[in-house]
């Protein structure tokens, strides 16, 4: 009878370990070593490792490591972040990730966007007109896109970053089944070179909860999970035989 609660629980623990960590490369943009209050390259900034640039004109992508000029409070990772500036277009960074888009299953994006406190010495001020965190595959957009956009600005607050999480699940035949997953990170553009905006982007995750799809956990969760189930089924076995 005691070792009900315990098969339960290793039960539960099998169930939950089906949640797998997706890799994101340079997830939180550590892989550059900045000074404090230094951007990565020269004007217009760039590269970030690991991310491709939508190389668009007056645009600005780069790593940055923020002063407490810009976040009084610090940043949720590292020391470093994505910066994005747009002086008219839209700018994103974006990077295809080693996992495909699986059939039945639920997925987790989180992360962090920014809006610094400082100003640009070529901007009278930084505005803010929406910022878009999706992930995609084979180009369908699979994160709820709400009126408004992905990251509304008035969701924001001035030198600080505010988390952000989108929850999907997929179908038996969901619109770009099989192909890589893709995150695009993008600072939505007043249209106006007059009118610049920056946002910046920190702490990414992506997690897949297993359903009944061929989804794959991290492997390092694999011999858990295995020894996990073994001793649900013995202990239940167990307790069906008294």
């Amino acid at each position: 009878m005691k070792r009900l609660p315990f098969a339960f629980f290793v039960c539960g623990l099998a169930t939950h370990l089906c949640a797998g960590s997706i890799a994101i490369l340079n997830p939180s943009f550590e892989d550059q070593t900045l000074s404090p209050g230094a951007n990565s390259g020269s004007y217009p900034f760039g590269p970030i490792t690991d991310w491709t640039e939508s190389q668009t004109a007056n645009v600005v992508y780069y790593a940055y490591y923020p002063s407490t000029v810009s976040y009084p409070s610090g940043v949720p990772d590292g020391v470093n972040v994505a910066g994005l500036t747009e002086n008219g277009p839209s700018a994103n960074i974006s990077q295809f990730l080693t996992a495909a888009l699986q059939a039945n299953d639920t997925y987790t994006f989180t992360g962090y966007a920014g809006l610094r406190a400082d100003i640009h010495a070529w901007s009278p001020s930084l505005g803010c007109y929406g910022a878009g965190a999706v992930v995609e595959a084979g180009g369908n957009v699979l994160t709820p896109t709400p009126a408004g956009g992905d990251i509304n600005c008035n969701t924001l607050s001035t030198g600080s970053f505010t988390e952000f999480t989108f929850v999907f699940s997929t179908g038996a035949d969901p619109a770009g089944l099989g192909d890589p997953l893709e995150i695009v990170l993008t600072a939505n553009g007043s249209g106006s070179t007059s009118e610049a905006a920056e946002i910046d982007f920190d702490k990414l995750s992506l997690t897949d909860t297993l359903g009944s799809g061929s989804g794959v956990p991290e492997p390092a969760t694999f011999g858990t999970m295995a020894a996990a189930l073994a001793i649900c089924v013995l202990l239940l076995r167990r307790r069906t035989a008294v």
